[in-house]
């Protein structure tokens, strides 16, 4: 990746096949002097041109769109840029989609009729190799039960309470999506610890990448 341009920001690229929707969520992003929307795309396959073209920081999916949507395009960005840090834009009722998302390794998720704020905050939790999930997203996730796919809540328990005490701070803090940076400020430790820290709970917990470790710590954290 280009990595931020040179004012600093974000490059975005961000798929929506509703314009009005794809035009607030850029007016959004746009609000925010560290993020630049470079290309906006209203299918699957001009997400993916926009990608190839313009190697962005950041890509926003619509979990449906017209032609392609976001989970064909999102599979076909792992496939071919690897990490490429993608969120998924979504709504309520879409929880099967947001099943699958997860499983095809998206960075976060975050709802259209959201807090403006959290879309900010996701684009640059995922930038910085952070996974953010939107509190309403996360819920839905626990009370439908999808999320146990992933992990099932008294196994999340057990691997939670293989990690030490430090570890299971980090991961609380990765459960809220915060990224390296952030979680080294509010535990006062350098971030190449805790880099290392989030290796170990990766190995420990099995967890594939940040998405499943958020879903362990919000189903170690559950009553019940």
């Amino acid at each position: 990746m280009n990595g931020p341009d040179a004012s600093g920001a974000l490059r975005v690229v961000l798929a929506d096949d509703e314009p009005l929707v794809r035009a607030g969520l850029a007016g959004i992003l746009q609000t925010d002097d560290g993020v630049r929307v470079i290309a906006q795309a209203s299918s699957g396959q001009e997400a993916l041109a926009a990608v190839r073209a313009h190697r962005p920081d950041v890509v926003l999916l619509d979990v449906r769109m017209g032609t392609m949507g976001g989970l064909e395009a999102l599979a076909e960005i792992r496939r071919t840029a690897g990490p490429l840090p993608c969120l998924m834009v979504t709504t309520f009722g879409e929880d099967e989609y947001v099943a699958e998302a997860i499983r095809l390794g998206a960075d976060g998720f975050v709802l259209k009729a959201g807090d403006p704020r959290e879309l900010l905050f996701a684009v640059h939790a995922a930038a910085s190799g952070g996974a953010y999930f939107s509190p309403a997203v996360s819920r839905r996730l626990l009370q439908t039960g999808l999320g146990t796919r992933f992990v099932a809540q008294q196994d999340a328990r057990e691997r939670f309470e293989r990690l030490t005490p430090r570890e299971q701070e980090v991961l609380a803090l990765m459960g809220d999506g915060l990224p390296n940076p952030e979680i080294a400020d509010r535990l006062h430790l350098a971030e190449g610890t805790v880099k290392v820290h989030v290796t170990s709970i990766l190995r420990t917990t099995g967890a594939r990448n940040r998405v499943e470790a958020a879903l362990i710590a919000a189903h170690a954290r559950t009553p019940g």
